[in-house]
Formats: C-alpha cells, structure tokens, sequence
C-alpha cells in the first residue's frame, strides 16, 4: 500500500509531460519499485564510466563492480535483483555460473561487443536469459589501427624508436618498404575488411582481395582492388591483414604451409582473432627472414593477458610470445585496435538501445540478440 500512494503522489508531482519530468518520475518510480537495471563487469577501460553515465543519465540504476580478476562468482551474486548485466570481452562467464544469474534474477546479458563467445549461450536459453551484443561498432576504427601497423612496420618505425632512446642513430638496419608499388591482400571483406581495403587502396599499386562471400558489386567501388583466390593472395601480396572471423575453417590459416607460399618479405597483420595464427610457425617465418615484420593486436592466449598488469609475471608461460616481444620488427598490442572514442560511444548507444528494446521501452532489434 506504502509503494502504491507514494508512486501516485510522485504522479501527481510530476504530471507535467516534458522530458526532465518524465526522467525524474521514472528514477524515482523505479526506486520505489526497487528496480535495479544494470550491473556492469569491470570492462578494464572507458566503457564502465560510459555505460554507466548513460543509463543513470536517463533515470535507470546502473553499478560497475571493479576490483578483481576473471568474474568470482561472489561478483555475480552482488547482481542479485538487476534486470541485465553487462560483460565486455575480458570477461567469461561460466555455464556453472547461470544458475547463479538465474537464483539473482537476471534476466539479460548484455555484451559490449560484437563477439559473446564468452557467454554459455545454450545454459542461458535453457535458464531464460536473454543474450544482446553490439553486431558492429566503427569498424574504420579497426582498419585504422591495422593501416597504421602496416605503415610503422614498413618503415621501421618501432626498430628506430627502440634505437634512438638508447643514443644509437646508426641506420644499417633500418632500410624501409616503399608502399605505393607493393600490392596489398585483405583476407575477409566484411565490415572492417571493405574499410581497410578503402583506405589502404591509396597507398598500394594494388589491393587483392579474399572472402568467401565476395561483395562483388562493393569491389567495382574500389579501382585497384579485385577479388582473387587466396592462393593468388599469399603468393602476390607483399602485406597481408586479416579481418575474418574464427571458424574451423579459419583456425591457423596463417601457417608453415602458407607463410612458405608468401612473398619474401611479407608484412602480416592480424586485428581479428588470435587464433587464426599459428603462434610458433609466424615464429619460425619470422626467425628465417621470410617475413618483413608482424603487428597483432590480438594472439593466441590472449585471455591471460587481457587488459592485465603483467609485469610480475610476464611471458615465462609463454615461450614464443616472449620470442615475439624480443623482436624488433613485431608490433604486439593490447587489444585495443577498436579503443576509439566512436567506437566507446557507439557500443554505449547499442547496449543502452539493447537494454530499452527488452523492457519495453523501444523496438526491439532481434538481430542484436544471439539468445
């Protein structure tokens, strides 16, 4: 009875119909209700402020749990009683752990990200949580940081800098790629891969192209570039960037068998899945002098490592990645190629629009929604 006159007195309060009413009701109706919307997992970066000054901005109950490692299931239990929690790629949640979404009332995940391989998706339909992501989020971003790989490890940018803080302004070994008569491959024509081909079409002769879906009306777009088959690819292309998914048949496609097929003096560049790299055979490519230099802002193993302070214990569980990181003309990051600020606000806009379309209160976008 309490709750029902003070949600009426806070009607008649605020009967007037303009935005900043409406948002005042709702904050305060959803207190008396004892609504909770939205527990955020420590992303580790800038969408934990984002997200959570978008939804208290317009009246919801937003928490971001920080402080530890991998998600302890005492984290998830403060989510007892939030409409959606909120995960980013650093984050896993177990199949074990559902149960305890589902004891907490949870009834929606909300993945900042195009990726939800770390969600058990088949525990969460069977418990009836629902599973959003963000499909895609500025994927210039991404081609962006791959193009400026490809440009610091043609021109030995990494190798210099290394030098110079050390007083060594010799430059023997630091001879560069010219790019504007080398030919480009781009394996994976999607979203990222059409603007990596876009913008890297100007600085190449040429720009071969792989997908298994070709976009065969796109390419016309694109005066220097075609689609080839990938044979013709790793054969003719002196740098070769990466932008297909992990699938079965993509796992290790960057391997002996193929580097061998690849020019001498390759650059390879991998932004997509870690995975798709054989770690120990780009290590043999690169110690035989076949491959020019290398920059993957994503790797096998990288969990362990994502968006860690390591440097207690750094790779001495990890014998080629710590080879990889003694390498001049290697290039690791931290997977960051899509940390943009476009790319936080777009990926706060679709999980704020996620989150709205569940409860009601817009269009829901089922495309968005993996479970």
């Amino acid at each position: 009875m309490l709750k029902k006159s003070l949600a009426g007195l806070y009607r008649q309060v605020f009967s007037v119909k303009s935005s900043s009413t409406n948002l005042n009701f709702r904050k305060l109706s959803r207190r008396v209700n004892m609504v909770k919307d939205i527990f955020i997992v420590d992303t580790r970066c800038h969408l934990n402020k984002s997200i959570s000054k978008a939804f208290t901005k317009l009246g919801y109950e937003a928490k971001v749990a920080t402080g530890f490692h991998g998600v302890p299931d005492e984290i998830l239990k403060q989510a007892h009683g939030y409409t959606a929690i909120c995960v980013f790629v650093n984050k896993k949640i177990s199949p074990e752990q559902v149960e305890i979404l589902k004891d907490n009332g949870n009834k929606l995940i909300l993945c900042c990200s195009a990726g939800f391989d770390n969600i058990p998706l088949e525990q969460c339909k069977a418990a009836g949580i629902r599973v959003g992501r963000v499909p895609s989020y500025s994927p210039s971003s991404i081609a962006e940081y791959a193009v400026s790989s490809i440009m610091a490890l043609a021109k030995n940018i990494q190798k210099s800098y290394e030098l110079t803080k050390t007083a060594d302004f010799t430059i023997g070994g630091l001879q560069c790629m010219l790019l504007e008569d080398k030919v480009a491959g781009i394996i994976g024509t999607g979203l990222i891969g059409k603007k990596c081909v876009q913008k890297i079409s100007g600085l190449v002769s040429k720009v071969l192209c792989f997908d298994a879906y070709p976009a065969n009306d796109w390419i016309k777009t694109i005066p220097n570039a075609e689609y080839v088959p990938l044979e013709q690819l790793l054969a003719e292309a002196n740098i070769i960037s990466i932008h297909v998914p992990l699938l079965p048949e993509t796992h290790h496609m960057i391997n002996t068998e193929n580097i061998n097929k690849m020019k001498k003096d390759v650059i390879i560049v991998n932004t997509s899945r870690g995975e798709i790299v054989n770690t120990p055979d780009l290590v043999e490519g690169l110690k035989s002098g076949k491959i020019f230099g290398v920059a993957l802002d994503v790797f096998e193993g990288e969990k362990a490592f994502m968006f860690k302070d390591m440097t207690k214990v750094g790779y001495e569980h990890y014998p080629e990645l710590q080879e990889l990181t003694s390498m001049h003309n290697v290039i690791i990051s931290s997977h960051i190629a899509f940390y943009t600020d476009e790319s936080v606000k777009q990926i706060t806009e679709k999980t704020l629009r996620n989150f709205k379309g569940f409860i009601g209160e817009s269009e829901v976008d089922e495309k968005a929604f993996v479970a």
